[in-house]
């Protein structure tokens, strides 16, 4: 299970790259960054960073960059398919696909596989 942090790591996940890491730098919190790595790699983010973070973006215009707009949730009742899916290596973050097997854009490990019951 993601730590309270999950739904904020997942959303920075899905925005991790060269952009992500150039924009870091030009705004002071590159260290920080590296900090959200490693403790994503740990299974553990702190929110504090976390904050730093989304502060330093909004203070240039981008709001959010580690709050997700939406989340998913199951359809009630008993479940008669089962599926792989992959999941964050982790468990820092709750993000989870069907579609192939990712890799972390934080820590560059690969996704695990678990079954999913639809």
């Amino acid at each position: 299970m993601a730590p309270a942090t999950g739904p904020r790591v997942g959303a920075l996940c899905k925005q991790a790259g060269e952009a992500l890491a150039e924009r870091a730098a030009r705004y002071g919190v590159a260290d920080v960054l590296a900090r959200v790595v490693a403790a994503a790699s740990l299974g553990e983010v702190p929110e504090a960073d976390l904050d730093l973070l989304d502060s330093a973006f909004a203070a240039h215009g981008i709001d959010s960059l580690t709050r997700p707009n939406r989340d998913y949730a199951p359809w009630p009742g008993p479940r008669a398919v089962v599926a792989t899916a992959w999941q964050c290596p982790t468990g820092a973050c709750p993000r989870e696909t069907t579609r192939e097997q990712l890799s972390c854009r934080l820590t560059g490990q690969p996704f695990r596989a678990i079954r999913l019951e639809l």
